[in-house]
């Protein structure tokens, strides 16, 4: 583009916009805003796998939600502590109801999001953002995020009890890909060091009950089992994650907290069997039946899906 452009009288066009387009953009603004009419009050990031549903519905999974409330109503209210907290959607949601909310997130754009939408939602509770990860070490470390998922970050290190097929099936590829990516420097601190300063603190405002969500992709074995070693006699807790390891051993989980702890699973009820074709399940859902969640015993020895840990 020539500057002697900017020297004519002439006017100069830069866009043009067709009547159509006009019409089609004011059609795709009603419908998002219909759409988006109970989206959560907090900053979100579009088309990210974590941010559609509570744009549309105005709220993240809200099974656990649901859990989390049932459980801090039975008397479990006086700590949230939440590891892998990414942008804050199950502390927001869930935060008010608890005494102190303790949030952990090693990716640091993330957290920059999550301190805004924590002073969104929690300008009424005692919370603190932790800017760094949880392992069995005190290390730097690369986060790699899933470029539309950033929900779904992971350290691929030995720490890790993911495969990297198993990392790779989460965020819909079969292949790796570096251009799916994005890595961040990250910093990760043992948790034998940083929890016990937690538990001192509410053992010092006689807080000694609680919940822990648990979101690390692949690091919730390392984390359970370093945390099984600083947690004090007399916090009654409940541990809420989700775990994608064949080999995960809850045996050998529950026999580091010396009989006080009791695993189950969330089960989800519904009311069509694998068999069904898509449209009677399509059916099913536009019907008054309801597909139910539960918190069962679990009987079998497959640990996969959304598991809840008691520490009486």
């Amino acid at each position: 583009m020539s500057l002697s452009i900017f020297k004519s009288e002439e006017p100069y066009n830069f866009y043009e916009e067709s009547g159509l387009s006009i019409i089609k953009n004011a059609i795709k603004d009603k419908l998002f805003l219909k759409s988006t009419k109970n989206s959560m009050d907090l900053f979100l990031r579009g088309r990210d796998i974590i941010s559609v549903y509570p744009q549309t519905h105005g709220t993240h999974e809200p099974h656990i939600i649901n859990l989390i409330s049932n459980l801090s109503a039975i008397g479990f209210s006086d700590f949230l502590i939440d590891i892998g907290a990414n942008i804050g959607l199950t502390s927001c949601q869930s935060g008010k109801n608890f005494k102190e909310v303790h949030m952990f997130e090693p990716n640091p754009y993330c957290c920059k999001i999550l301190e805004v939408n924590s002073k969104i939602a929690l300008n009424k509770t005692n919370y603190k953002i932790y800017e760094f990860g949880l392992g069995d070490q005190n290390i730097k470390s690369v986060l790699t995020v899933p470029i539309n998922n950033w929900g779904g970050a992971f350290i691929k290190d030995e720490s890790n009890s993911y495969d990297e097929a198993t990392l790779l099936k989460k965020d819909g590829f079969e292949v790796y890909d570096e251009s799916n990516y994005f890595n961040v420097e990250i910093e990760v601190k043992n948790t034998v060091d940083i929890l016990p300063q937690i538990f001192k603190n509410f053992e010092n405002k006689n807080y000694t009950s609680g919940i822990i969500k648990l979101d690390a992709e692949g690091f919730e074995t390392t984390i359970l089992k370093s945390f099984s070693k600083v947690l004090p006699n007399n916090i009654k807790l409940f541990i809420i994650f989700e775990s994608w390891d064949k080999n995960f051993d809850m045996n050998e989980i529950l026999n580091l907290f010396h009989g006080r702890a009791k695993a189950y699973k969330i089960k989800r009820i519904v009311p069509w069997k694998n068999k069904f074709d898509k449209l009677f399940k399509i059916i099913f859902r536009l019907s008054k039946i309801k597909i139910k969640y539960e918190l069962i015993s679990n009987k079998s020895n497959e640990w996969n899906g959304d598991i809840v840990i008691y520490i009486d």
